[in-house]
């Protein structure tokens, strides 16, 4: 059976980052690790060239998609904001994507990037309130990508100084928090659909996971589509 063209794509994220490792030891570096990989910040492009070909396929034309540039959408609580793939067509923001990935040091990075899928979510959907991005509200997409790992499998333990915690963060891993912030995002609304992934670092297909089906790239994929369809009717 053919490898789906999203497990490749996801695969390709880790060959970028090993990469780029790769050429950080041949400019001297003594430990260019994951942080090389990482802070090259194209290891996620696997990722926004599959979301693009999406928007194609369902019948954008190329030149309403911008990666790179043109990726500034206007905010409530500061001016602007660069999302990672931006598609505006006729006046209206179809679709604006955020990726994220967390390939170490979990705690801080966890706590990180739940504060920006947050804020970045509120202030622009605060500025489309307001009319500050046309008539029509935007599609929001979140993509989080996560390395699969005992470190990230394991039970964390949480600090309940004066008040209980969410039962649900009890005995969670970061792979299960990572879940329930994306499965929580979708539900209250801040993003129209999010795709939760895991990889165990080796580059191939096989080693690519999705935890929830809810969460899953057909499910992603679909929504995304069927925003297009749309704006487009």
């Amino acid at each position: 059976m053919p490898v789906p063209e999203y497990r490749r794509a996801v695969a390709r994220c880790w060959s970028m980052r090993a990469d780029a490792a790769q050429r950080a030891r041949e400019r001297g570096s003594t430990d260019p690790g994951l942080r090389a990989g990482v802070t090259s910040g194209k290891h996620l492009d696997p990722l926004a060239n599959l979301v693009e070909q999406v928007l194609v396929d369902a019948g954008l034309p190329p030149s309403s998609i911008h990666k790179d540039r043109g990726v500034e959408l206007p905010g409530y609580y500061r001016p602007e904001k660069k999302w990672d793939v931006v598609a505006v067509y006729d006046g209206t923001v179809v679709a604006a994507v955020e990726f994220k990935s967390i390939l170490g040091s979990y705690g801080n990075n966890m706590n990180n990037r739940t504060e920006e899928a947050l804020g970045n979510a509120t202030d622009l959907l605060e500025a489309a309130e307001k009319g500050l991005l046309g008539v029509t509200p935007p599609w929001l997409g979140y993509v989080f990508l996560m390395q699969d790992e005992p470190a990230s499998r394991s039970p964390v333990r949480v600090r309940q100084t004066h008040f209980p915690v969410d039962a649900q963060f009890t005995n969670s891993s970061y792979q299960d928090r990572a879940l329930l912030m994306c499965r929580r995002l979708v539900l209250r609304r801040l993003y129209n659909a999010a795709w939760f992934i895991t990889g165990d670092g080796k580059g191939t297909p096989e080693g690519i996971g999705e935890p929830a089906h809810d969460l899953s790239w057909v499910k992603f994929e679909a929504s995304l589509r069927g925003r297009v369809a749309e704006v487009l009717a």
